[in-house]
């Protein structure tokens, strides 16, 4: 005001909880989905709506039908919404695990199992199948 002109104060949500929840390293989603990718053993999309449900309940921007059973409009073992600055987001699990899985990494355990060095095949038993024997995108 000093300056004569005239402003009017614009208040703005500040995205940065939602960003967080989302993308911050070592605890958002993504971050735990990289985790799930990572982990020995048969890792279920539904082991990862667990995961996130038990991260994220009580946080006011993440909800799915465990943690609210009020929400009848979600999938039970399926669902889980992330509310976004402009409204509600309902994400769908199903193929997150294996469209998150990096195809190279099987490549690379296909290579460690292939080598001379008797320690390194020993390591990598999962890299003894073949190409023709994969059924889906790892």
């Amino acid at each position: 005001m000093r300056e004569g002109i005239e402003w009017v104060q614009i208040d703005y949500f500040n995205n940065r909880v939602i960003c967080d929840l989302v993308e911050a390293p070592r605890t958002g989603i993504i971050a735990l989905l990289d985790e799930a990718c990572f982990l020995v053993g048969t890792v279920t999309d539904m082991h990862f709506l667990t995961a996130m449900d038990e991260k994220f309940k009580g946080h006011d921007h993440y909800s799915s039908r465990q943690v609210d059973l009020q929400a009848k409009d979600l999938e039970r073992d399926r669902d889980f919404v992330v509310r976004h600055y402009a409204g509600d987001v309902v994400y769908i699990v199903t193929g997150f695990i294996d469209k998150n899985k990096d195809p190279i990494y099987q490549d690379f355990k296909r290579l460690l199992y292939n080598s001379d060095h008797k320690l390194l095949k020993a390591m990598w038993p999962e890299g003894a199948q073949a190409l023709t024997e994969v059924t889906k995108i790892p």
